[in-house]
Protein backbone atom coordinates (compact mmCIF):
# COMPACT_ATOMS: atom_id res chain seq x y z
CA UNK A 1 0.00 0.00 0.00
CA UNK A 2 0.94 3.42 -0.73
CA UNK A 3 0.67 6.95 1.22
CA UNK A 4 2.56 9.85 3.05
CA UNK A 5 4.26 9.33 6.25
CA UNK A 6 3.99 11.51 9.19
CA UNK A 7 5.32 11.12 12.69
CA UNK A 8 2.40 11.96 15.57
CA UNK A 9 2.49 12.01 19.53
CA UNK A 10 -0.22 10.40 21.41
CA UNK A 11 -0.86 10.34 25.04
CA UNK A 12 0.10 7.04 26.54
CA UNK A 13 0.26 5.00 29.91
CA UNK A 14 -1.10 6.12 32.77
CA UNK A 15 -4.29 7.74 31.56
CA UNK A 16 -3.88 7.80 27.96
CA UNK A 17 -4.63 11.41 28.15
CA UNK A 18 -6.93 11.70 30.75
CA UNK A 19 -3.73 13.65 32.65
CA UNK A 20 -1.67 15.41 30.07
CA UNK A 21 0.55 16.48 32.23
CA UNK A 22 1.82 12.90 33.94
CA UNK A 23 0.51 10.80 30.46
CA UNK A 24 3.61 9.51 28.96
CA UNK A 25 3.91 11.16 25.00
CA UNK A 26 4.73 8.25 22.54
CA UNK A 27 5.28 8.79 18.91
CA UNK A 28 4.10 6.40 16.10
CA UNK A 29 4.90 6.43 12.13
CA UNK A 30 1.02 7.13 10.61
CA UNK A 31 1.07 6.24 6.67
CA UNK A 32 -1.86 8.55 5.22
CA UNK A 33 -3.25 6.11 2.24
CA UNK A 34 -3.73 7.25 -1.06
CA UNK A 35 -6.66 5.16 -0.93
CA UNK A 36 -8.44 3.97 1.59
CA UNK A 37 -8.78 0.67 2.72
CA UNK A 38 -11.47 -2.03 3.92
CA UNK A 39 -11.25 -5.00 6.20
CA UNK A 40 -13.03 -8.32 6.19
CA UNK A 41 -14.73 -9.21 9.59
CA UNK A 42 -13.44 -12.00 11.11
CA UNK A 43 -14.48 -14.34 14.28
CA UNK A 44 -12.01 -11.66 16.45
CA UNK A 45 -12.72 -8.35 14.56
CA UNK A 46 -15.42 -6.63 13.30
CA UNK A 47 -14.54 -4.71 9.69
CA UNK A 48 -13.05 -1.58 9.22
CA UNK A 49 -14.49 0.66 6.33
CA UNK A 50 -12.76 3.41 4.56
CA UNK A 51 -9.56 3.72 7.01
CA UNK A 52 -7.34 6.69 5.90
CA UNK A 53 -5.00 5.73 7.89
CA UNK A 54 -2.81 3.24 9.62
CA UNK A 55 0.06 2.56 11.66
CA UNK A 56 3.34 1.45 10.08
CA UNK A 57 5.04 -1.30 12.71
CA UNK A 58 8.74 -1.83 12.22
CA UNK A 59 9.59 -5.07 12.81
CA UNK A 60 13.62 -4.82 12.02
CA UNK A 61 16.19 -2.20 13.17
CA UNK A 62 15.30 1.04 11.03
CA UNK A 63 14.36 4.16 11.76
CA UNK A 64 10.92 5.73 10.02
CA UNK A 65 11.68 9.72 11.02
CA UNK A 66 13.62 9.66 7.23
CA UNK A 67 10.76 9.32 5.74
CA UNK A 68 8.50 11.73 7.37
CA UNK A 69 6.63 13.38 5.25
CA UNK A 70 7.36 11.46 1.80
CA UNK A 71 5.70 9.68 -0.32
CA UNK A 72 6.43 5.72 0.22
CA UNK A 73 4.79 1.83 -0.74
CA UNK A 74 5.24 -0.43 2.04
CA UNK A 75 3.84 -4.13 2.32
CA UNK A 76 3.10 -6.56 5.20
CA UNK A 77 0.46 -8.04 7.10
CA UNK A 78 -2.28 -5.96 8.66
CA UNK A 79 -3.30 -6.28 11.89
CA UNK A 80 -6.35 -4.78 14.06
CA UNK A 81 -5.65 -2.71 17.15
CA UNK A 82 -5.34 -4.45 20.51
CA UNK A 83 -3.98 -2.30 23.14
CA UNK A 84 -4.50 1.67 24.19
CA UNK A 85 -1.13 1.89 22.22
CA UNK A 86 -2.63 0.90 19.48
CA UNK A 87 -3.85 4.53 17.39
CA UNK A 88 -5.46 3.87 14.37
CA UNK A 89 -8.05 1.06 14.00
CA UNK A 90 -5.69 -0.95 11.52
CA UNK A 91 -1.82 -1.54 11.54
CA UNK A 92 0.92 -3.18 9.39
CA UNK A 93 3.87 -4.65 10.55
CA UNK A 94 6.93 -4.01 8.10
CA UNK A 95 9.68 -5.82 8.03
CA UNK A 96 11.41 -3.59 5.99
CA UNK A 97 11.94 0.42 6.03
CA UNK A 98 9.11 1.85 3.62
CA UNK A 99 10.38 2.47 -0.13
CA UNK A 100 10.10 6.18 -1.31
CA UNK A 101 8.03 6.86 -4.39
CA UNK A 102 8.44 10.53 -4.96
CA UNK A 103 10.94 13.01 -3.43
CA UNK A 104 7.45 15.22 -2.67
CA UNK A 105 7.05 16.74 0.60
CA UNK A 106 3.55 16.86 2.98
CA UNK A 107 2.34 20.69 2.88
Amino acid sequence: MSGTVTIETFFGPPGYGESPATDLKEQQAILHLTKPLCTVASQDNPAEHDQATVTLVPMGKFSLQPFAGKLVTVSGPLFHAITGHHHTPVLIAIGEAPKALASTSMP
